[in-house]
């Protein structure tokens, strides 16, 4: 049967998820997760929660899912023993320097490779199996096709995300919240500027042009099913009690093959959704992604105001709705679908569907309201009663003691104590009267059903007796029934282990030669006359994938210094066409890997690897995992942290990075036009900070690149001892005059209205 996975940002959000027939609970520590603004867990209290989750048959996965530098792997280090000791089921994994660590750390718990390696083709996955990992979590924009293309070339466990706020940036591949302010999503502290408003000049056209819809793939599990996923994976570590229940409740009602109908949709939307439910790039239009038109939770609409007018310091509103509002429910006001407001209810009167309420700002007739927290729902799904674990009891009392034992799963659970049972000098107790002492379990997690009391010759039972037995037997049997879950998921993890039949990590290396030459300075370029370049014999050129025929073929023969750069993202339409044109490349050009999926294509094709920075490589682990000799280091380190890497790297020095790339067609949203009838040019998305070029990468399918709004200049003599240079002139005119002067240190020529910055290399990220 299908994982429904649920979020536990905290203790409340984890019990509802439990009450509400969630499979397993992904959640984070105090350190290296996604989502630190989260409550959290401990290393002190994990173990105390997935105990408590092991005993109804829940299993625990904690997210280990942020880059970490060089420093932090000691913090490490003692958070995967505490897994270990904890027993946890899986860790969800995004820097590949984990993996060591944890196959030594804690050999016991599963690997689970996170969206944020952007795993989307089956090459990618292919990579991670060998590695040790055990299931996928894909990337969130790949389609039932994909999915079905990853199941049948990979054994891997595949998790999908189905339902909750959707990153506009391709998995893992977003640094303008690092870059804007400081704060990045790679660390677990995205600020969400995509959020924000924005104008275009395509258009001209504003508003949040880059805020996805959320997404509620509910109606499509079959399909997701049929393709190959395993567990279904709920957003939300950052959403309350109420929505975490709900959503599990209903993903669990439709995985038991029950109908979803009207209400549990509107129940979907009150809790929280932005601009309505997408279904995920699988089913939408690639038009239909984003909504420009409000930023947060919408909730559903209810009715309109029909009147408001001032009231002493206020202003008394009439509604008109044939929701059943109650005191405490929260409401917005949309104007043209523009939020302009919002309150909570505190109703004066009503009057069959007409409300009077106050409010302290005026609106307008014919405003919408939303209805975006039911009170109701509240209520019922951040407080839900954890259900009763029902067992089977037989007992057995004889003089001197008390026999149990408990069926659970078809297993018996024993238990037997002395105690001071005497012979009957007056009254005999019945087995009735034990039966009704047994049955006193309120406050625990079980209860008792079929009780079957058996006792030998004519006894006095005292009633502390029984009692004293039974909380000791429940203390028992919690012990034994967190084991039996505990030992039946290692048993899973064992045949998945061994259906996969996967390798260690010291053996990759042994099985492929990987042809990692030495660091040197790279430069990305897609115009550029090679036999003008001055400094060839210090530099690697590394070419466009949409210029490759231009230059690579027209070179190739005569330099041994060519890497064709390709596209970050690569489906399995793009991945075919990739492949074939790969054939007629000599193999002396090499692949600048953005992706596991390009890394692990160079290392089964024998091509020479570097490691492009779209790697986002934070330490020099996973630098060795990967055998990578010649590699760009993550823009999100300052110069005294890539020092700390000691070893040679190439710093991203000259050029526009890329700080997000789509997967939808913001060309469509602009202008509505069809790919049969295509508009595009590059265009420029703008806010407080600049502007932002989006330019497209087309393959099979198109992917659209945005880059950093200023642009990158780090001085050659300012780079760290070891390190070179990697400049990206593919946005600038005269391309070879600038790598020319770049490197005899005379770029200081360029154009003085540019926008410079250094990024991170002198300010750390937080």
């Amino acid at each position: 049967m299908l994982e429904v996975l649920s979020p536990a940002g905290n203790i409340v959000a984890l019990k509802s998820a439990v009450a509400n027939r969630a499979n397993a609970v992904y959640l984070g520590l105090e350190l290296f997760n996604a989502r630190l603004k989260a409550d959290n867990f401990t290393c002190d209290n994990i173990k105390e929660w997935v105990d408590f989750c092991h005993l109804y048959g829940v299993k625990v996965y904690v997210t280990i899912n942020t880059l970490i530098k060089s420093k932090e792997l000691p913090l490490l280090d003692k958070i995967l023993v505490s897994i270990e000791k904890a027993n946890v089921d899986a860790i969800i994994i995004t820097d590949l320097a984990v993996v060591n660590r944890a196959k030594k750390l804690c050999p016991s718990v599963a690997l689970h490779a996170s969206t944020q390696m952007g795993v989307h083709n089956y090459l990618g996955a292919k990579f991670l199996q060998e590695l040790g990992f055990t299931r996928v979590v894909l990337a969130r924009e790949c389609t039932f096709e994909d999915i079905k293309d990853i199941r049948d070339n990979t054994k891997l466990e595949i998790e999908y995300f189905v339902h909750g706020a959707l990153c506009v940036a391709f998995s893992g591949q977003c640094l303008l919240s690092s870059i804007a302010t400081g704060n990045s999503g790679n660390r677990g502290l995205c600020l969400q500027p995509c959020r924000k408003e924005y104008s275009q000049d395509l258009t001209n056209s504003n508003g949040y042009l880059i805020s996805p819809k959320d997404q509620c793939l509910i109606e499509y599990i079959k399909q997701l099913e049929d393709c190959g996923v395993n567990s279904l994976k709920i957003e939300g570590r950052l959403k309350s009690a109420e929505y975490v229940g709900l959503i599990t409740a209903k993903y669990a009602k439709a995985v038991l093959g029950e109908s979803i109908d009207s209400l549990d949709y509107s129940e979907m939307k009150r809790v929280f959704n932005r601009g309505g439910f997408s279904r995920g790039y699988a089913n939408t239009a690639k038009n239909q992604i984003i909504f420009p038109k409000a930023q947060n939770h919408i909730g559903e609409s209810i009715g309109e105001i029909i009147s408001c007018e001032k009231f002493k310091d206020n202003y008394k509103i009439k509604i008109k709705s044939n929701f059943e509002l109650k005191n405490g429910d929260g409401l917005k006001i949309f104007r043209e679908n523009r939020e302009v407001g919002g309150f909570e209810v505190s109703i004066i009167n009503v009057t069959e569907n007409i409300y009077s309420l106050f409010s302290r700002v005026k609106y307008e007739s014919k405003d919408s309201v939303h209805i975006t927290l039911d009170s109701s729902l509240v209520k019922k799904y951040a407080e839900s009663v954890l259900p009763k674990i029902k067992v089977g009891i037989t007992a057995n009392v004889q003089e001197g003691n008390i026999a149990l034992c408990a069926k659970y799963k078809n297993i018996d659970i024993c238990y037997e104590e002395n105690c001071e049972i005497t012979l009957a000098q007056n009254v005999k107790t019945t087995s009735s009267e034990v039966i009704a002492q047994l049955n006193k379990t309120g406050g625990t997690a079980f209860e008792f059903e079929n009780i079957n009391v058996q006792i030998v010759g004519d006894l006095f039972v005292p009633k502390s007796v029984v009692n004293s037995v039974r909380r000791n037997f429940i203390t028992y049997l919690e012990k034994q029934i967190i084991n039996i879950n505990r030992e039946n998921f290692a048993n899973d993890l064992s045949k998945i282990k061994k259906e996969i039949a996967s390798e260690n990590l010291s053996k990759f290396s042994e099985k492929y030669n990987i042809i990692s030459k030495s660091n040197s300075n790279i430069v990305i370029a897609d115009k550029i006359d090679l036999d003008s370049i001055n400094c060839k014999s210090i530099i690697k050129i590394v070419i466009n994938y949409n210029n490759f025929e231009g230059i690579i073929l027209k070179y190739a023969e005569k330099y041994n210094n060519l890497y064709i750069k390709l596209p970050k993202i690569a489906m399995k339409a793009d991945l075919k066409v990739i492949m074939k044109m790969l054939e007629n490349i000599p193999k002396n050009v090499g692949i600048y890997a953005d992706n596991y999926y390009s890394y692990y294509l160079a290392v089964i094709s024998g091509r020479p690897i570097i490691g492009g920075i779209g790697l986002n490589l934070y330490n020099s682990d996973s630098v060795e995992i990967l055998g990578l000799k010649c590699f760009v280091v993550s823009s999100e380190l300052t110069k005294q942290e890539i020092e700390n890497l000691n070893i040679p790297s190439s710093v991203f020095a000259f050029g526009y990075l890329p700080v997000m790339n789509f997967c939808h067609c913001p060309i469509q949203h602009f202008t509505s036009c069809s790919c049969g009838d295509c508009k595009y040019k590059e265009y420029m998305l703008s806010d407080r900070y600049g502007e932002y070029k989006v330019r497209r990468i087309k393959v099979v399918n198109c992917y659209f690149e945005m880059l950093n709004s200023s642009c990158h200049y780090i001085e050659k003599n300012q780079l760290p001892n070891k390190c070179t240079a990697c400049i990206d002139v593919t946005n600038f005119d005269s391309q070879t005059q600038i790598i020319n002067d770049y490197f005899n240190n005379s770029i200081s020529f360029y154009n003085k209205d540019i926008k410079l910055t250094k990024g991170h290399f002198k300010t750390a990220t937080k």
